[in-house]
């Protein structure tokens, strides 16, 4: 097993834990918050809104600089190129 740290390819969460990858399976590309519970990547717009209300949430962000600050990163995930 590689020692390399596993990050979500939507949104660059570490994925540590079972539980921090999608439907709980160690390996998936994507963590539990970009899927729904079988473990397959939800649609943009739900991950983009999820990420937008996170951050306006944690980093106390308005809405539209949230949106910039989001629309920038996922332009820079694998899963969104």
């Amino acid at each position: 097993m590689d020692d390399e740290m596993k990050k979500c390819q939507s949104c660059g969460m570490p994925m540590i834990t079972p539980s921090d990858f999608g439907g709980r399976k160690v390996g998936n590309r994507y963590c539990a918050h970009c899927t729904y519970p079988s473990g397959d990547l939800m649609a943009r717009h739900l991950v983009f809104d999820n990420m937008v209300k996170y951050f306006m949430r944690m980093k106390r962000l308005e809405r539209a600089a949230a949106e910039a600050y989001v629309n920038e990163h996922m332009a820079g995930m694998p899963a969104w190129q």
